[in-house]
C-alpha cells in the first residue's frame, strides 16, 4: 500500500494542493491554483499530478461548500468534487470530501502558536467547545465540539444565515440590500466576493460618504476588497469608512458565532481577509461589536480571540483528517 495521501483546500477563488506522509502532516510538495482555471475537479489534480503515475492511500478534500452523501458543490464555482468520481478517476478507495471550515478546524489542531495572532486574551484555563469563523471569497463558520479528549469540528452553512443588523445603520444597510437580493445573509457583508462592494456601495449610493472614481476604477481590476483596504490605508474616507463597517459587522457575527458554539476555549478567525487587514482587525471595533450582547458582553469579553495566520491550515487538516479515518 503506498504511504501518500493526496490532500487539497479547494476554495471558490484558488485552492492548494499538497502531498503528505500518512503518518505525518509535513507537507511534501505543495502547489496552489486558481480554481477558475479549470473545467473540473479531476483536472485540477491532473494539473498537480503533471504526468506522473501516483497511488495514495488517501485522497482528502476541504471544500468550500456543503458535503452532501459524499459531493460538494462548491459555492462560489461552477463545479463540484464528488468522493465516487474522484475514487474511479485516481483509483484510490479511500476519498474524504469534507467541508471547508471543517478542515480548518482539523488543521488548528496541528499549529504551533506562532501561527496564532491573539486579538484578546481571554481566559486560558477554559475547557470546552470552540468556534471558527472564516471571511474569504465567502464566509464559513464552524463549530469545534469537545467531546472530552479533542474538539470535533461541525460543518456548517453559518454564513448563510439571514443578515442581522444592531443599530440604524445596518438597519438601513439590510434595506439597501433588499433592493439587490432576496435573500440577505451574512455572507453579503462579510466576504471578499460581496461583502467590500456592498458596503461601498451603500455608503455611496445613500449618500452616506461621496464615491471614489480612483478606488472604483482599482476595483475593477483588483476587487473591492484590494481596493478598499489601500485607499483606506491612505485615508480615503469612503474606503475607511467601509472598512470599518466591515470589520465591526464581521466582529458582530463572530460573537454570535461564539455565544451559539459556547465557545469557551476560544474564536478563531481564518480565512485569507483578517491577515491582510491586520491593522484594522486590532482597532477595537471587531472586539467591540463582538462583545456588544447585552447579558452576555461578560462573557464574549472573556473568550480568547486569536486569527489564523497560517494560510494552508485547511490544507493540514484535510490531511489531517484522512490520517485520523483511513
Amino acid at each position: 500500500m503506498s504511504d501518500l495521501i493526496l490532500a487539497g483546500d479547494i476554495g471558490g477563488t484558488k485552492s492548494h494542493l499538497g502531498l503528505f506522509h500518512r503518518d505525518s502532516t509535513d507537507i511534501i510538495e505543495m502547489k496552489t491554483f486558481t480554481s477558475g482555471s479549470f473545467s473540473s475537479f479531476p483536472e485540477m489534480v491532473r494539473s498537480f499530478l503533471d504526468g506522473r503515475e501516483m497511488k495514495f492511500s488517501a485522497l482528502s478534500f476541504g471544500a468550500a461548500g456543503p458535503v452532501i452523501n459524499g459531493r460538494c458543490k462548491i459555492t462560489n464555482l461552477n463545479w463540484a468534487i464528488d468522493t465516487t468520481e474522484v475514487s474511479l478517476a485516481f483509483h484510490c478507495p479511500k476519498v474524504f470530501v469534507i467541508n471547508d471550515l471543517e478542515a480548518n478546524g482539523n488543521g488548528i489542531a496541528v499549529l504551533p502558536e506562532s501561527s496564532f495572532f491573539r486579538l484578546q486574551g481571554g481566559d486560558t484555563r477554559m475547557v470546552g467547545n470552540g468556534a471558527l469563523v472564516s471571511a474569504g471569497t465567502g464566509l464559513g463558520e464552524c463549530m469545534m465540539f469537545w467531546d472530552g479528549k479533542r474538539h470535533i469540528p461541525v460543518p456548517s452553512e453559518g454564513g448563510h444565515n439571514s443578515f442581522s443588523p444592531c443599530n440604524e445603520e445596518e438597519v438601513a444597510l439590510l434595506q439597501f440590500l433588499w433592493g439587490k437580493y432576496d435573500h440577505v445573509s451574512w455572507e453579503r457583508v462579510v466576504s471578499g466576493s460581496f461583502g467590500f462592494e456592498n458596503l461601498y456601495a451603500f455608503l455611496r449610493d445613500t449618500g452616506r460618504e461621496t464615491g471614489s472614481p480612483e478606488l472604483e476604477a482599482m476595483a475593477a481590476e483588483k476587487g473591492y476588497g484590494a481596493a478598499v483596504s489601500h485607499f483606506a490605508d491612505q485615508d480615503l474616507p469612503i474606503a475607511v469608512r467601509t472598512m470599518n463597517l466591515f470589520v465591526s459587522l464581521y466582529g458582530s457575527e463572530a460573537g454570535n458565532l461564539a455565544l451559539k458554539s459556547m465557545a469557551t476555549v476560544g474564536l478563531f478567525i481564518g480565512g485569507g481577509i483578517a491577515p491582510k487587514i491586520l491593522k484594522w482587525m486590532q482597532s477595537g471595533i471587531f472586539l467591540k461589536a463582538f462583545a456588544a450582547k447585552g447579558r452576555f458582553q461578560k462573557f464574549l469579553e472573556s473568550v480568547p480571540v486569536s486569527i489564523i495566520l497560517e494560510e494552508r491550515t485547511a490544507l493540514l487538516g484535510a490531511a489531517r483528517y484522512a490520517m485520523l479515518h483511513s
